[in-house]
């Protein structure tokens, strides 16, 4: 890594990055017609405008002059979509002991932490503040700013007007062979169901992070389309296998970094947050929910404990102790963080309620390097709301990553009281989709 040097810059810092006015596009740029952001919901055959977030092209030509401008970060191409063959970026930056490995958008239409880390990784290169500097000598980063380009810029004629409209969509654009795998796994599918299929990527890590390790004809298959590995003596279900060129260069990155911390960025559908509204005041809904990876120090705390079940299809047999309290602490750091401004939209933190999935990036790449994790599921989907509250959404993500990466740079982590996490309330009853389609997770 290259050593850094404080460079005098204009740029603008994290903490003020956030909008303070509505929601960004306006009626007059709108493929939509007459939709205005934060105004009546266009209808389920209408396109949604993501102009507010950078292309795959935007992307490439701002970390590209990030990196010509500033000696602090290193810059790598480390793989190549599998559909449009666009570049997936790893930055590197921080001389700290504590190594952060941070991924977004392994779901194409989950894009803010993208634009967050975008303002982030510019800080970290340019900024001369006693906060960039404690981050720079407390951590080493490992950041890939989006793992799915091929979902970020998905195309598609929605509304049937014979012009294809920008919508994102969760998968990449991948198809599956007959010689890619003993049979075509339970993760590979096409959204909408007349679109080119693909996987989605946070069901295809495996433990083993490694696609050479893996011989799915000879392991046990469950109903055919969901692969099942023996590892260490448990049975990891629906494992994923590594077919996507994107997953396997997300493992690999994880693995040079070998992190402390493990952190990954999502959205999900919109809740309330439980007991808000008196009848008097409307209810709150959750601005967004967080989640640790942990072992069998808290198996009796997980909301899925059946005493029945294998341990791991419970908790994560793998992560130790200290390993998950250090999780747990991550994870309160954020509500603590949002909840400090008040009886607000973003005191509404709430628990997605935590159990293995053995294709995920968090719970392969946190047992494999003994990372603590936390992943983020800020609310809202692009595919429900188009540009509807990311001023929301980038304040909440921006809140939860400094509060975080301050504290790992500082050593306070260790002061926060894990058993606080458990006092964060599960999501509430889910809000209608507009769409009347459930939304994945995760």
């Amino acid at each position: 890594m290259r050593r850094r040097t404080y460079l005098k810059a204009t740029s603008i810092a994290l903490g003020g990055l956030v909008p303070t006015g509505t929601a960004v596009g306006n009626g007059a740029n709108d493929r939509r017609g007459d939709y205005r952001p934060g105004g009546p919901w266009p209808g389920n055959e209408q396109a949604y405008n993501l102009n507010a977030f950078h292309s795959n092209e935007e992307l490439t030509a701002q970390l590209k002059k990030i990196d010509r401008q500033s000696d602090r970060i290193a810059l790598a191409e480390i793989g190549r979509s599998a559909g449009r063959g666009d570049p997936l970026w790893e930055v590197t930056v921080g001389d700290g002991d504590a190594s952060v490995h941070l991924i977004n958008q392994i779901h194409g239409d989950e894009p803010v932490g993208t634009e967050v880390t975008l303002e982030l990784i510019r800080e970290l290169a340019f900024g001369n503040s006693r906060r960039v500097e404690r981050l720079l000598d407390g951590l080493s980063f490992t950041i890939v700013p989006r793992v799915n380009p091929d979902g970020a810029m998905f195309e598609y004629d929605i509304d049937a007007d014979g012009r294809r409209e920008w919508i994102g969509r969760r998968t990449n654009t991948q198809a599956w062979q007959s010689g890619d795998s003993k049979y075509e796994p339970y993760y590979h599918y096409a959204v909408p169901d007349d679109a080119p299929p693909g996987y989605d990527m946070n069901r295809d890590f495996n433990v083993a992070l490694d696609a050479d390790a893996i011989d799915d004809q000879t392991a046990s298959w469950s109903r055919e389309r969901y692969y099942d590995v023996e590892y260490e003596g448990y049975t990891l279900r629906s494992s994923g296998l590594m077919l996507s060129p994107e997953v396997r260069a997300v493992a690999a990155s994880a693995l040079r970094a070998d992190p402390d911390y493990a952190i990954t960025h999502h959205h999900q559908g919109r809740y309330l947050y439980p007991g808000s509204g008196d009848g008097n005041r409307p209810s709150k809904q959750t601005v967004m929910s967080v989640m640790p990876a942990y072992g069998p120090a808290y198996r009796n705390r997980s909301p899925f404990n059946d005493p029945d079940a294998p341990v791991e299809q419970v908790v994560d047999p793998f992560v130790d102790a200290e390993t998950s309290e250090r999780s747990l602490q991550l994870n309160v750091l954020v509500e603590e963080a949002l909840a400090e401004r008040g009886n607000s939209v973003f005191d509404s933190v709430t628990r997605y309620g935590y159990y293995p999935l053995w294709g995920s990036y968090l719970d392969t790449v946190c047992p494999r390097t003994g990372a603590a994790g936390l992943l983020y599921e800020v609310t809202g989907q692009t595919d429900d709301r188009g540009q509807q509250g990311i001023g929301r959404m980038v304040q909440a993500t921006t809140v939860g990553f400094l509060a975080t990466f301050e504290a790992m740079a500082d050593g306070s982590i260790a002061d926060v009281d894990a058993e606080k996490y458990w006092d964060i309330p599960l999501a509430g009853d889910p809000l209608d989709n507009p769409h009347g389609v459930e939304v994945p997770t995760r």
